[in-house]
């Protein structure tokens, strides 16, 4: 069966305007908080979001990625399956604040941040007031309500660069804590939000029964394996350069790879669409139109990203120079590195995203212990000797690493080639031809109504 991808347009303009709302936070942020703030507070605030990030992605996929997958699929009563899903991820969020808490002086010390200790007092409010949305999030991805979902990111990532505006105007916003503040305030709107709209999904019982306990149990631990190198590989590189060089390394290197932003939104669009639908052929066996699906997506994807490198490798000094105004100007040729990384990301938010849908979890266990140690060794190896470049190096070669990897088990389960990836610019080429005729007829219609 042919898949026509272009049915699912409107859904897709709301995706795109979703995942574009990061980037808009991002612009926000850039403006608003790393021009303002004084180095020092800014990287202490980097590595605290860092550790919100970690433990917030490490609970998602221990809970709510196998509820993602479950409820995807029609035909069954998820109140079982969303309650277990919602005691895993309490469980485990609890968990981590109490030992983190714990532990948080040690950890200041470890990473040369006498303020990080402070601040992590405020790490299980921050996530109580995401616990909500992420849970939401989750389910209205399932159930493919992508404009509810943009409602629920905007009050968010716009909400927060409003309040930090609001913050400045007001003399109040110099130090890291002002962020967290706003960030709790933000987060906690968007969960209200999220559970208006899915007051009519949300159906919970206080004991689920064994089996889809045991079914998101098992999917979780593997998958949350799986998203351990993601994670790590992609945040260690902020903890490994804080324990060697201090906050002021680290605010310099995150200045720059908030540009990068750009590549998770195209990965978050990916998984957006490739997830619910691939779960759906997936559990219908039919692997042709999964076939396509997974072509067009690497084909679409990477064509995409082109002018996000010819951006970041030909203009990084311009753009660094206007968004920074003199600032932070070490980090110029980190963004021209990190440039390379537009040409495989596509490919690893495909792969990673497919095998998970398709049920190998497991596979995405040990990836991900593989990729982790990578990492982690070229992260000791690279930062002593090359400091912020060798951070860089660190990210992108680790990134290369799980992509092909992750490629490599895809194509046992899904058989493509790069011949037929490449022949998909037929379709491309359809959809553009499509448009450019509807443009046509629309302006037709306006001149002569």
């Amino acid at each position: 069966a042919i898949v026509e991808l272009g049915r699912h347009l409107g859904k897709g303009i709301w995706g795109l305007a979703d995942k574009a709302l990061p980037v808009v936070y991002g612009l926000g942020y850039v403006l608003l908080v790393i021009r303002v703030l004084p180095e020092v507070e800014f990287g202490n605030w980097v590595l605290l979001q860092e550790i919100f990030l970690l433990v917030s992605g490490l609970a998602t996929a221990f809970a709510l990625n196998p509820l993602l997958k479950y409820a995807a699929e029609a035909g069954e009563d998820h109140r079982d399956t969303i309650s277990a899903a919602v005691l895993m991820n309490g469980g485990f969020l609890v968990t981590v604040s109490v030992l983190l808490n714990a532990f948080r002086q040690p950890l200041g010390m470890m990473f040369h941040s006498g303020g990080l200790g402070d601040l992590m007092v405020y790490l299980p409010a921050m996530l109580a007031a995401s616990f909500i949305r992420n849970l939401a999030l989750v389910l209205l991805q399932s159930r493919f309500m992508v404009r509810e979902q943009f409602y629920t990111d905007a009050v968010h990532f716009l909400g927060a660069p409003f309040l930090t505006w609001i913050w400045s105007r007001l003399h109040l916003f110099d130090q890291a804590v002002d962020l967290v503040f706003i960030n709790i305030l933000s987060l906690s709107c968007s969960s209200l939000v999220g559970l208006f709209y899915t007051r009519g999904i949300v159906r919970l019982t206080a004991r689920p029964a064994q089996g889809p306990l045991r079914k998101v149990w098992s999917y979780g631990v593997y998958s949350l394996g799986g998203i351990l190198s993601t994670l790590f590989s992609g945040r260690a590189d902020s903890f490994v350069l804080a324990a060697f060089t201090g906050p002021v390394q680290v605010a310099v290197y995150n200045s720059v790879k908030i540009f990068i932003r750009a590549y998770e939104m195209v990965t978050q669009v990916v998984q957006m669409f490739l997830l619910p639908g691939a779960s759906h052929f997936s559990s219908r066996g039919e692997t042709a139109s999964l076939k396509i699906v997974v072509e067009k997506s690497l084909l679409f994807g990477t064509v995409a990203m082109i002018p996000v490198f010819l951006i970041f490798f030909f203009l990084a000094e311009p753009l660094v120079l206007a968004v920074y105004q003199g600032r932070y100007l070490a980090g110029i040729p980190q963004l021209q590195l990190f440039a390379l990384m537009a040409f495989f990301i596509p490919a690893l938010a495909v792969a990673t995203s497919t095998l998970l849908v398709l049920g190998e979890a497991r596979i995405g266990c040990v990836l991900g212990i593989q990729t982790l140690a990578a990492a982690v060794i070229l992260y000791l190896v690279l930062i002593p000797l090359l400091g912020i470049t060798g951070a860089t190096l660190g990210y992108i070669l680790s990134s290369i690493a799980l992509c092909w990897l992750a490629m490599r088990q895809l194509r046992r389960f899904v058989p493509f080639t790069a011949g037929e990836v490449l022949r998909r610019w037929r379709d491309i080429y359809a959809y553009v031809r499509k448009w450019a005729m509807r443009g046509k007829m629309d302006s037709r219609r306006d001149r002569h109504p």
